[in-house]
């Protein structure tokens, strides 16, 4: 919960997404309205209304529009977000990805409820991110991977803040009913992956990694809707996994991960990972891929153990150390909880971004 006390003179604000499916930009886009709108500011979505966060907005009851923004260069999407801009008065456009980003660049500048004018900002969720965000006021980076990225190419490290990704915390779990509802055997030694089932989020390599295990109790629990491209083609190449437990998509993640022994998280590319947060938080210890943003949250032995990606072995090695060590396991969870509390909260971000909204908001007075 944000430490900020609630204002009545809040602002309001749009937050723009075109995806449909569901991820981590996804979740923190409605993590930041949730947030913003119990300080006391107005919020609405803008986007696809058939998308996982344009359900999600109707379930939270927070206003939204039907923008789909088909490209970027959809001229009745531009002008239909510039029109609900004007009519709000909204003051903040915020931008997540860079389609997004580019939307609210152009739809921004005349003057918002507070008389100022509106400002454009943009969320660079990946480090792949470098395009169309120029128009923007600011920059937010979820990690100091991203913004070197973005450094790299062409952007002004001052038009840039580093925001950590942050969640709630989850529900106090009864782990023994989790794991008899999930099926898990007494004495198991259960670990978990949560991830969209693509290339990047390399649940392969978990399940290379599983085969290398020659101890009986281990165990490998993957959460993710495996009907995909990718999920499809490793079920069709991983036929006989006795190691092995699709559990699908689940809508509860931060109900469940108390009930497993360790995190594993097998990326090849990630800007920060949420599902590692939500681990911290659930007092799960984790072994990570040292990719992205990663190594900015799990520092190696410290929060978590960190191992190289594209390897195997060194995951299956991880994954075996944290079964052998119950000391190990229970010192890591501790720590990943106490980094969370201080630093991965929903509150922080969304307070550390309500500052960044009034510093650039503050500029567009000089200019």
């Amino acid at each position: 919960m944000s430490s900020t006390p609630a204002r009545a003179d809040g602002m309001r604000i749009i937050h723009v997404l075109h995806s449909k499916g569901y991820g981590g930009a996804e979740s923190h886009a409605l993590m930041m309205m949730k947030g913003q709108r119990a300080l006391g500011h107005e919020v609405m979505y803008a986007g696809r209304l058939d998308s996982w966060l344009g359900r999600a907005c109707q379930e939270h009851g927070i206003p939204a529009t039907n923008i789909r923004m088909s490209g970027l260069f959809d001229l009745r999407s531009h002008w239909a977000l510039r029109r609900l801009a004007r009519e709000w008065k909204a003051d903040v456009l915020h931008g997540h990805l860079i389609r997004a980003s580019w939307y609210v660049g152009l739809a921004a500048g005349h003057r918002g409820k507070s008389g100022q004018r509106a400002i454009a900002i943009s969320t660079a969720h990946a480090t792949t991110a470098d395009k169309h965000m120029g128009r923007c006021a600011h920059i937010i980076a979820v990690s100091h991977a991203v913004q070197d990225q973005l450094v790299l190419r062409g952007y002004a490290p001052a038009r840039i803040t580093v925001i950590h990704n942050g969640i709630p915390d989850g529900p106090v779990a009864d782990r023994a009913a989790v794991r008899r509802e999930l099926g898990i055997p007494d004495g198991q030694f259960a670990a978990v992956n949560v991830g969209r089932f693509i290339h990047d989020k390399g649940q392969d390599l978990l399940i290379r990694a599983m085969a290398q295990q020659a101890d009986p109790t281990q165990h490998l629990y993957l959460i993710g809707d495996p009907a995909t491209d990718f999920g499809r083609a490793l079920q069709a190449a991983n036929p006989d996994t006795p190691k092995v437990t699709y559990l699908g998509y689940r809508g509860d993640v931060q109900r469940l991960l108390p009930a497993f022994d360790a995190y594993a998280l097998s990326s090849r590319r990630e800007a920060l990972s949420i599902s590692v947060i939500e681990a911290f938080a659930a007092r799960v210890p984790v072994v990570a891929t040292a990719v992205g943003g990663v190594p900015e949250i799990v520092m190696h032995d410290q929060t978590g153990l960190l191992v190289p990606t594209e390897d195997a072995a060194a995951l299956a090695a991880g994954l075996d150390r944290l079964r052998r060590d119950e000391g190990l396991r229970q010192r890591l969870a501790a720590t990943g909880r106490r980094f969370y509390e201080a630093h991965l909260t929903d509150g922080a971000m969304v307070d550390k971004t309500l500052a960044v909204y009034e510093r650039a908001r503050a500029d567009t007075l000089k200019d």
